[in-house]
């Protein structure tokens, strides 16, 4: 391996198995914090989701400020945004996981998680690269724009993007300070969790810029990377985010194993067309929104940019609907 190698793969497995370590430990998961909050009333993994968003918009914007990484703003695809992330919010209660849990819960021993990315992949590639493609390239068309450039939430509202974050900041901390602080079933407590992941996230944003260029912690496309790869040669190399995602059940399995968190799962067989289907279904809207719940709704949401954070309120009430259609009335 050639010297100037080094610093791209031990930055991105470096990045890549922290972040699996921390949320196999927190049990991180948007469909279970989705879950738990409306069907049984708990908070503690949706304070970490919040709390987290909530610091990697404030590491992100003091990057940016000190010019250490140059923040791409992800379009505006209203289209795609809404309808991809109500999609995938859907196709993620299927899977009974997220885009980031599925990973790591490879690291855990379930073998049902190969499944759902099997299905993941298959979505990803057809929707990317496959039948599928024109659809997705229509639907990503309309796009809105402030200054023929990407809105974020402050150029929207024509203010300083930190004045946003403290007005997030004080909506979202009411919030958060109702909460009781107790660890959720042998997981570490919500607040480490969040503070732990945020902090991940914008450490991942300047991990990336010793590959090509930054991209942050990733779980769509280089997902469907890894099945195209070995497959047919495309991409034509190894990226920086493939790297990081093989990582990420590396970590998981660091953490998993000494807690007694790991051991082989086989899921039931006749859950496997559900779980197959879900995947399909979020790697395919993962790619017609531009991104799952971590790459829109974490990353780059944590920049601000307002397509990113409409696709994670999309996935939101996605995930909400498709619980209520499968388990009724919610609490």
């Amino acid at each position: 391996m050639a010297d100037a190698a080094w610093p791209f793969f031990v930055s991105a497995v470096v990045a890549g198995a922290a972040f699996g370590y921390v949320i196999q430990r927190g049990g991180f998961c948007l469909m279970r914090a989705l879950a738990n909050l409306f069907l049984m009333g708990d908070a503690a993994i949706a304070r970490a989701y919040v709390l987290a968003l909530l610091v990697a918009m404030v590491c992100v914007q003091a990057l940016a400020a000190s010019g250490l990484v140059e923040f791409p703003i992800r379009p505006f695809h209203w289209m795609s945004n809404c309808i991809g992330g109500l999609v995938f919010g859907a196709g993620m209660v299927l899977a009974g996981g997220c885009s980031g849990s599925t990973w790591y819960r490879v690291g855990e021993g379930a073998v049902g998680a190969w499944v759902i990315l099997l299905g993941f992949a298959m979505g990803a590639t057809t929707v990317r690269l496959g039948l599928l493609s024109p659809v997705r390239a229509a639907l990503q068309a309309p796009a809105i724009t402030i200054g023929d450039a990407p809105p974020t939430l402050a150029t929207a509202l024509g203010v300083s993007p930190w004045l946003v974050i403290a007005a997030l900041w004080i909506a979202g901390g009411i919030w958060l300070a109702r909460a009781r602080g107790v660890p959720q079933h042998g997981k570490w407590p919500w607040h480490v969790t969040g503070v732990s992941v945020g902090i991940l996230l914008a450490a991942g944003w300047w991990a990336s810029t010793l590959g090509e260029r930054p991209v942050g912690l990733t779980f769509a496309v280089n997902t469907g990377e890894l099945l195209t790869y070995p497959l047919v040669g495309f991409p034509n190399r190894v990226n920086w985010s493939m790297v990081m995602l093989v990582a990420v059940p590396v970590g998981a399995f660091a953490a998993a194993w000494p807690s007694g968190d790991f051991r082989w799962k086989l899921p039931p067989g006749w859950s496997l067309v559900k779980i197959f289907s879900g995947g399909l279904l979020m790697g395919g809207s993962a790619i017609l929104a531009e991104g799952c719940n971590i790459t829109q709704g974490l990353t780059n949401g944590s920049t601000l940019a307002l397509g990113s954070l409409v696709t994670l309120a999309s996935m939101l009430v996605g995930g909400w609907l498709t619980l209520r259609a499968l388990y009724g009335a919610t609490r």
